[in-house]
């Protein structure tokens, strides 16, 4: 995700500057991270009481660095105090999840914290703009991010791009991510499809064909522009008109398709005549997929 920070260092008030976002929610936002002052109180917090910010949009983190985190706190105890609200008995997080969650890894049982007073819509643009600001988030929470900070600001994409530092179509490409199963948003948050191949999947012209596709991608691993041509050959043939009449194709023909399927890793289609002559076509999406179908048929091509 390039130019990750680029607008975010003007701070939280580029994206509060307008577009029905009031000055003092700019004054809001800011003051609720703000660095303890003198006249405020640190107090010690029982962890048990400490709840995640709702509107976190961060699901994911880091067990690595958060072991580092937490052996650091073990040695050192929490430098920074987190920043929460009350909630009823409990506290919510506004800032410092990766410092509650490092302090339950180090067996903590309290923490330092600042009781801060603020709203909703403020809580919201803290957790979102704070994961932004951070490259904290995954692809799929970031589009997330973006989506919320849209419906909360009422901001537009042109609107939201610009508050963020990033091009109209890098935020668009993001949101458009939401629009594909969320089984396959999990692989692209697990790092199993990468953005450019999710990109290649939603040029599917039939939405209903994106689990298989994704199937085949997972089992013969193609590369962002084999899923390009293969989402390219799909739409081309579903382009076609059907034929008048389907003929009927024999239980062992159907057997001998599926043996070579398996074998090549590729649709393979058995045309059969009425005299019993016909022909096998092998698909293949790209030079690398023809050379690999080769190999296995022992054929060397000089």
């Amino acid at each position: 995700m390039a130019n990750k920070k680029g607008g975010l260092g003007k701070g939280m008030s580029s994206l509060f500057g307008a577009n029905n976002v009031s000055k003092s929610a700019v004054e809001h936002t800011k003051s609720a991270t703000k660095e303890p002052t003198a006249t405020e109180n640190v107090v010690q917090l029982n962890l048990s009481a400490i709840k995640p910010n709702p509107f976190q949009p961060r699901r994911h983190f880091d067990e690595t660095k958060l072991q580092e985190l937490a052996t650091s706190v073990q040695d050192s105890g929490v430098l920074t105090p987190i920043i929460v609200r009350e909630d009823g008995k409990s506290y919510q997080i506004i800032a410092g999840e990766r410092r509650v969650r490092a302090s339950r890894l180090a067996k903590l049982t309290t923490i330092p914290a600042i009781v801060r007073q603020v709203d909703d819509d403020t809580m919201a643009a803290v957790a979102l703009i704070e994961n932004l600001q951070r490259d904290d988030l995954n692809v799929i929470e970031e589009a997330q991010a973006f989506d919320a900070l849209m419906t909360r600001l009422s901001l537009s994409q042109a609107q939201l791009a610009e508050k963020v530092g990033k091009d109209r179509a890098t935020v668009a490409n993001a949101l458009r991510l939401l629009k594909l199963p969320e089984n396959v948003q999990t692989l692209l948050q697990d790092g199993e499809l990468s953005m450019g191949q999710a990109r290649a999947l939603l040029g599917l012209k039939k939405k209903s064909q994106i689990d298989k596709v994704v199937a085949t991608i997972m089992a013969r691993g193609l590369n962002v522009r084999q899923v390009e041509a293969l989402v390219k050959q799909i739409n081309e043939a579903g382009d076609e008109p059907a034929a008048s009449e389907k003929p009927q194709i024999s239980p062992f023909i159907a057997a001998v398709a599926t043996q070579l399927e398996e074998k090549f890793g590729t649709k393979v289609k058995v045309n059969t005549a009425t005299k019993g002559n016909g022909k096998i076509e092998i698909n293949y999406v790209s030079n690398d997929d023809l050379s690999r179908i080769l190999a296995l048929l022992n054929i060397e091509v000089d």
